[in-house]
């Protein structure tokens, strides 16, 4: 008996009776011995697929299951203006997370922070998201820290 059963995680008497070719008053004569642990469901034992596994000697695969995932693809970004006072630089804020909150409730939304350092006249604003978003907000933040200079 190989330890990939099948996707079945709990089996009954006469199951694990055929798969260990033995009757199933032995099977049954095992529960109650302790030897092979069962839940018991209604008036019927159940045996778990880990506990069949063990019983039989079965080499297990140390490998978990996959896990099923979407391919993504994030950039992270540090966008430095300088030379910008705390008005311009809460206004560029202000307006990249109203932009990016209108985007709530979609799958890719991104991660957004903002600093400004009053000493240096510094908005550092950090970036995570797929590249597309990363591109847009990069020129969306030049474009509005350009537009405070003229």
């Amino acid at each position: 008996m190989n330890g990939v059963m099948s996707g079945k995680q709990l089996f009954t008497v006469d199951e694990v009776a055929g798969r260990l070719n033995l009757h199933a008053k032995t099977v049954r004569r095992f529960i109650r011995e302790g030897r092979l642990p069962a839940k018991r469901i209604g008036k019927e034992y159940r045996i778990a697929r880990p506990a069949l596994d063990e019983f039989a000697g079965a080499a297990t695969d140390p490998r978990p299951e996959p896990v099923s995932r979407t391919r993504q693809v994030l950039v992270s970004s540090i966008v430095d203006v300088d030379a910008i006072g705390p008005e311009d630089s809460q206004r560029i804020t202000t307006l990249i997370m109203a932009g990016l909150n209108s985007r709530r409730g979609e799958g890719d939304f991104p991660r957004v922070d903002s600093l400004y350092d009053a000493d240096r006249g510094r908005l550092r604003i950090m970036i995570t998201a797929n590249p597309a978003l990363t591109c847009d907000l990069v020129r969306t933040i030049a474009a509005l820290a350009d537009a405070d200079r003229s």
